[in-house]
């Protein structure tokens, strides 16, 4: 029989998973406490015994999508395999969710506040997760951080783009010429 910390973990998870998922189908605007806990088998008494308002059930999904996007980077990847790991990642259903809830942030003052610390936190978790790339002996500089951001912000809108208009040929292709632009900052020999 389940303790009640392992009943209580697994209805957060179920709670969380659900989230992610009404999140991705519906969008921030439309996820709703009803379809989420639809979504999970949960009652809203039940949520919000784990949750105590609809933006604290948010914020906790874009922390955990945060750790789940930057929790696993594959050791050993060359530069462009990195930004085809990392191409994966921007494309994938949780980040897709992740934007959603900072677009929402925008105009929502309260979830911005609140979302804040996930995001200062997702930064840093990225950039822990990819210093790897550095060259073995180089440190982790500002210069390999914005081209991280660099590599990032194109990525995020190369994945809009892919989600409506699909070419996997062009999208191929500038990642190479990417890689090639970014290859000097990343080799051996400083």
């Amino acid at each position: 029989m389940p303790t009640q910390l392992e009943r209580r973990t697994a209805t957060v998870t179920r709670l969380l998973d659900a989230t992610e998922v009404v999140v991705h189908v519906r969008g921030y605007a439309d996820t709703t406490v009803a379809a989420v806990c639809a979504e999970a088998g949960v009652s809203q008494g039940g949520l919000f015994r784990h949750f105590p308002h609809r933006r604290a059930l948010l914020v906790a999904t874009a922390a955990r999508v945060a750790e789940r996007q930057t929790d696993h980077v594959p050791d050993g990847l060359g530069l462009l395999d990195a930004l085809r790991h990392l191409r994966a990642l921007v494309r994938s259903r949780p980040n897709q969710v992740w934007h959603e809830l900072v677009r929402a942030a925008r105009t929502d003052a309260e979830l911005r506040a609140d979302l804040a610390p996930a995001l200062r936190d997702y930064h840093r978790r990225t950039g822990s997760a990819v210093a790897a790339l550095a060259p073995a002996g180089r440190p982790w500089t500002t210069h390999h951080q914005a081209a991280l951001r660099i590599v990032v912000n194109y990525l995020d809108g190369e994945a809009a783009v892919a989600h409506v208009l699909p070419d996997p040929d062009r999208d191929e292709a500038t990642l190479r010429a990417l890689a090639d632009l970014l290859r000097p900052l990343f080799e051996e020999n400083p």
